[in-house]
């Protein structure tokens, strides 16, 4: 989510009312015990708003964050350098923490549960291990695939809140308070196309409100209505069941270029030319959803439905 659409406090983020409320909690007693906030994990699908609410915290103890993503940490040193920049009660949030290595992962594990962590040194006689002290921190960390978190890592987090699906009245309600920010009046039937091919993802919705917002800079327009809207998703290539051309091409690989028959997640990302994870967590989760596919034993396959969809489109 672009920063200067985050929530500025807890009272402007919609939806996720029970996590929200428990933050709130949670961090209410932290600060009356005088403490740090207890390590939190906030397991979501990509674009809920994990990393707002990790700003958010943050904000609510008013302590510094320092933000990572596990996707771009190869070496424990990573992890090393942003432990030595927390002072007492800060944040070290880690987005997509599931994906760390082994190596990465147990960096923490002391980090998380006593302070400290082992530093190897080595000089030019002998090599030692010394033990660097670390005040009491907060880990937070956001993952879209809990599954894959290490037990031991997993155990770690006393606080583990999961985010919820969010409903297209509270994603139109996110998309009007961007619209107070950025300064262009929208309609609501224009709010609610956009919400309504959004996936119900408030990530994916302030996307598309910024592209149409900048169409509209272009053809200088100050007033946005539900036709501009349908037009502008359309040349983006955004259609009304918020399929994009990706999604159109992975049901015609299934159904023209395989005949329906399981095909397997390798030979997809080859076909598609893009990496499995971006196939499984941004095309396959809302097909999925949606009941144009299945995951068999064998592959993919298109259901049904997705079948008689994708014949109609090609008509």
């Amino acid at each position: 989510m672009d920063n200067g659409l985050r929530p500025n406090s807890f009272n402007e983020f919609i939806g996720q009312k029970n996590v929200v409320d428990s933050l709130k909690v949670y961090i209410k007693a932290a600060l009356l015990r005088d403490t740090s906030l207890d390590h939190t994990l906030l397991i979501g699908h990509p674009g809920c708003g994990k990393t707002s609410l990790a700003y958010l915290i943050a904000k609510e103890l008013d302590q510094k964050i320092i933000v990572l993503n596990a996707n771009s940490i190869d070496n424990p040193k990573d992890i090393i350098i942003a432990l030595s920049k927390l002072d007492e009660g800060d944040i070290l949030f880690i987005d997509e923490i599931h994906a760390l290595n082994r190596s990465c992962e147990e960096v923490l594990y002391s980090a998380m549960e006593d302070y400290y962590i082992n530093l190897n040194i080595k000089n030019d006689t002998k090599k030692e291990i010394i033990k660097f002290d670390l005040p009491p921190f907060t880990l937070i960390g956001a993952t879209t695939n809990v599954e894959e978190l290490s037990k031991p890592l997993y155990d770690r987090f006393s606080i583990s809140l999961s985010l919820n699906k969010y409903t297209e009245k509270e994603i139109v309600t996110i998309l009007f308070n961007a619209t107070k920010k950025i300064g262009v009046v929208y309609k609501i039937k224009a709010l609610k196309v956009i919400a309504s091919v959004s996936r119900l993802t408030p990530r994916i919705a302030l996307n598309y409100l910024k592209r149409i917002n900048d169409y509209s800079l272009i053809d200088n327009l100050k007033y946005i209505d539900s036709l501009y809207a349908c037009k502008i998703l359309k040349k983006i290539g955004i259609n009304n069941l918020g399929l994009n051309e990706l999604d159109i091409r992975y049901l015609n690989m299934l159904y023209h270029d395989y005949d329906n028959k399981p095909v397997g997640i390798s030979t997809i990302s080859s076909f598609l030319n893009e990496n499995i994870k971006t196939i499984e967590t941004m095309i396959e989760r809302y097909l999925i959803e949606i009941g144009f596919i299945k995951k068999t034993s064998k592959g993919r396959v298109l259901t049904e439905k997705g079948i008689t969809y994708i014949n109609n489109y090609n008509k």
